[in-house]
């Protein structure tokens, strides 16, 4: 598991201010340093020498321009790098070549607090970082609300007990929290409604700051809840995060259900705990606590593969076919196990790119009867669901029909249609026939005519990944 660390991309006013006047007088630098780089390499120092102090002062000049030049590429790249980062160790800044000492320790750090407190517009605020030096002013203005939520959790947790916290930035942490739970559409509501049909029961999730498993596990804060279940950011023996996901066994059931579905959920934690693949987040533990059924899990460093294309649109085809082939691998050793393990869930919301580019299924809150049967919960999102999952009948395929939805999104950035079969060359011309023509097949109404299993799968994909390769090498050789 790694550790929390929350990486944004930010400008502060400086450095915004000058980037943009590096990039508007780009036509003066750039076309000048170029010209006169061309120049200096035809005519060289020979040229100086035969013509005398005109030349050589010509090649000073032209040096000059070229430096300038140079000088500002260099600054250009620099300014673009704009991630601001909050971790264990502290706050670091951009890097800025001016500037010696770019991370703060949460020892240097004396307080964290938010100015312009009383504006209700949270754009308009700062994060204010207090160091022995001078403060840091976090602008808000270009940071995402969810983002910013991140940020103040990271805060919480690595400056607690480390450095003060103004009551102002927790008085903050709740107008980004109620901001992001206002962001829902139209497929939330519907999902939600879903959910609440299938839940007997009221649930009654646990608060922030609560603790179990003997005090070694701290609830920092709710990630999802839905029926009878509820998925928590926890901190494990006040370092570690971790996602613990909880299920609540309905106490309107006849016993006999109450006890078949215990056995359940002890008996499909038993597999879950076996699980071994390095892109599959770790099941940790499983435990009950006041009749409540916990399972923990590795939390991975991340972002997921909805944030992503939301943000920068749909992928490349080489790049979709090379994580088609590792989610592929993901689903056929869930499908490969003793019983098969279907995940029911398998969607870009629950598949992470950690920092260092790797995938991770990181889910297990629909991975099979787990939740579905024992405690009555309707899982699954909408657009990503089989046919025969809303019937209650899921299976391997089920995850193949979820597999070819996510490809169709990553593709295309947007949702597919719910029950039915999808085509990505509808919303993108460009997309090859052939994969076009695997996502329709994994994505058709009837689990007998799609690919059979995951392992079919690989590959068919694998192939078509080196022939894009050796398409975009031809293309650019040419």
């Amino acid at each position: 598991m790694s550790d929390m660390v929350v990486r944004v991309p930010y400008k502060s006013n400086a450095r915004r201010t000058t980037l943009a006047l590096l990039k508007t007088t780009f036509p003066l630098w750039g076309l000048a340093g170029s010209i006169m780089g061309l120049f200096m390499m035809s005519f060289g120092i020979a040229g100086m020498a035969s013509s005398g102090f005109n030349a050589a002062t010509t090649v000073g000049v032209g040096a000059s321009l070229v430096c300038i030049f140079l000088v500002c590429i260099y600054l250009t790249n620099v300014l673009s790098r704009d991630a601001l980062v909050i971790d264990k160790d502290g706050l670091q800044l951009p890097f800025n070549p001016l500037r010696r000492r770019q991370l703060y320790s949460w020892q240097a750090i004396k307080k964290v607090a938010v100015s312009h407190s009383d504006e209700a517009d949270i754009k308009k605020k700062e994060l204010v970082f207090f160091t022995e030096r001078k403060p840091i002013n976090v602008s808000l203005a270009g940071i995402p609300t969810e983002k910013l939520e991140e940020i103040l959790l990271a805060v919480e947790i690595w400056g607690e007990n480390k450095c003060e916290i103004d009551h102002s930035v927790a008085l903050l942490k709740q107008s980004a929290t109620k901001s992001t739970q206002n962001l829902l559409n139209y497929t939330d509501m519907w999902e939600d409604e879903l959910q609440r049909r299938f839940s007997s029961v009221a649930f009654v999730p646990l608060e922030p700051g609560q603790v179990l498993r003997d005090g070694s596990l701290r609830v920092v804060r709710h990630l999802a809840m839905g029926g009878l279940s509820a998925v928590y950011l926890c901190q494990l023996n006040e370092n570690k995060l971790v996602v613990l996901k909880e299920a609540v066994v309905s106490a309107d059931a006849v016993e006999a259900t109450q006890v078949k579905a215990r056995e359940m959920l002890d008996r499909e934690a038993a597999y879950l705990l076996k699980l071994n693949n390095p892109n599959i987040v770790k099941v940790m533990d499983y435990f009950v606590e006041q009749g409540r059924n916990y399972l923990m899990l590795d939390y991975i460093d991340g972002q997921d593969l909805r944030q992503l294309v939301q943000q920068n649109g749909p992928r490349r085809e080489s790049t979709v076919l090379e994580w088609a082939v590792s989610m592929a691998g993901m689903l056929k050793y869930l499908h490969e196990q003793t019983p098969p393990l279907i995940h029911r869930d398998f969607t870009p919301d629950n598949i992470v790119i950690s920092n260092e580019g790797s995938l991770f299924l990181i889910d297990f809150g629909a991975s099979n009867e787990f939740i579905g049967n024992a405690t009555g919960t309707f899982v699954g999102k909408q657009a990503f669901i089989a046919p025969e999952q809303f019937r209650g009948k899921a299976c391997v395929q089920s995850d193949i029909y979820a597999f070819g939805c996510t490809l169709y999104f990553l593709l295309t950035g947007q949702e597919p249609e719910a029950l039915s079969t999808s085509n990505p060359c509808d919303i993108n011309p460009t997309v090859s026939p052939k994969l076009a023509e695997l996502v329709v097949c994994c994505t058709d109404m009837e689990p007998a005519n799609r690919y059979q299993s995951a392992a079919m799968l690989i590959p068919i994909l694998r192939s078509m990944a080196v022939q894009s390769t050796a398409t975009i090498t031809d293309t650019a050789q040419a």
